[in-house]
């Protein structure tokens, strides 16, 4: 792991942004992959794994996020798992799963609207994972994962960031099972919604996707004392 001087893990909890444990291992791996979740789950200062999860025409769940063009149109309508497996190479999320240690907390981003509380459960049913986070990054995403409302106690929730995520009930929020909270903007990083998002009994994490260089997003790490991180300036 390169070496950089504003940046300390010490006390922070590290999410494999993609799977990918580090910036640099973008360049060997493939995002999504058994083959990079396998690496980064043997990294001690990886706490989360973070997936990007599709259903196919044919229920399959699996693990893709794509460019910005197949993240907004390549995926509108359903493939069967072979097609798509074909063409981008994918795995599915119970050969990722298998790779991942049970000490790991797995955070499952829903991409498909068609994902089911019992696709999830029955995919996991033989896992005892740490935790189980749920998140969705749509703008209707509190909508969407109320369907995930009754579900066993290792499973939380997450307000994936998104340009309206300051103005979210909070302690609505806390009440429907979510755990932690998501800024993705660098604007809106500030003291009082850091501490709102404390005092409601969330916890607060930055994601780097808008930063324009790894000082950049470290700096506001360091700033506010954020303890949850992602792997991308790593």
């Amino acid at each position: 792991m390169k070496s950089i001087t504003f940046m300390d893990l010490q006390n922070k909890i590290v999410l494999a942004h993609m799977g990918f444990f580090n910036k640099e291992c973008r360049n060997t791996f493939r995002e999504n992959s058994k083959d990079v979740c396998k690496v980064a789950t043997i990294k001690d200062y990886i706490g989360i794994i973070e997936l990007d999860v599709r259903k196919s025409k044919d229920d399959m769940l699996y693990c893709y996020h794509g460019t910005l063009l197949q993240y907004w149109l390549g995926f509108i309508f359903s493939q069967k798992f072979s097609d798509i497996q074909n063409k981008y190479s994918v795995d599915s999320l119970e050969e990722i799963l298998e790779v991942i240690t049970e000490d790991k907390t797995v955070f499952l981003d829903l991409k498909s609207k068609s994902i089911t509380r019992e696709d999830i459960l029955n995919t996991l049913k033989s896992k005892k994972f740490k935790e189980v986070i749920l998140g969705n990054t749509g703008l209707d995403s509190v909508s969407f994962l109320q369907r995930f409302s009754d579900m066993p106690a290792q499973f939380v929730k997450a307000m994936n960031g998104n340009i309206f995520c300051n103005f979210y009930n909070l302690k609505k929020l806390k009440d429907k099972n979510y755990k932690y909270f998501e800024v993705v903007f660098p604007f809106q990083i500030n003291k009082k919604l850091i501490e709102n998002v404390k005092n409601n009994g969330l916890e607060f994490r930055c994601a780097g996707l808008f930063f324009p260089n790894g000082k950049s997003y470290w700096n506001k790490i360091n700033k506010y004392g954020i303890q949850h991180v992602s792997s991308d300036f790593v």
